[in-house]
């Protein structure tokens, strides 16, 4: 668990939201570290509201909440002769238009953007129903 500071729309447990990078304002602040101390790129959970507030220079209403938090794991489609546990690939967005299949979320619609470096935590049982050859993966 990490404790963090994040604006009010976000203090609801069960939020999930994606850390970025410090605004250039987040320089001069005293809570830089606590705001901060998260993985560029990574995708969080709040797991507990603590309703301590605190002053903030960019964030709505100049306030940031106190929660804790849980990085997520995610899962994502890759084509199956590179989806071994621990290997670091390059991923492709697969060349697809169903909307409907059931992978969809996680293949075609996949919050990463191609090129990105995965690593590749471990394989799960989802497979491509179209038979592009793709297997769910749980990525770091």
């Amino acid at each position: 668990m990490v404790i963090t500071l994040v604006p009010k729309n976000l203090t609801k447990e069960g939020a999930v939201f994606q850390y970025f990078s410090p605004a250039q304002e987040c320089n001069v602040c005293n809570l830089k570290n606590v705001c901060h101390n998260l993985t560029p790129g990574s995708y969080y959970r709040v797991v507990k509201f603590r309703e301590k507030e605190h002053k903030c220079f960019i964030h709505e209403a100049d306030k940031v909440y106190t929660v804790e938090v849980k990085e997520e794991v995610r899962s994502v489609m890759i084509p199956k002769k590179i989806s071994k546990e621990g290997a670091k690939v390059t991923y492709k967005r697969p060349d697809c238009d169903d909307y409907f299949c059931q992978h969809a979320d996680i293949c075609i619609l996949s919050y990463m953007k191609d090129k990105s470096k995965i690593k590749v935590s471990s394989v799960q049982d989802g497979k491509c129903p179209r038979g592009y050859g793709l297997v769910e993966v749980k990525i770091e």
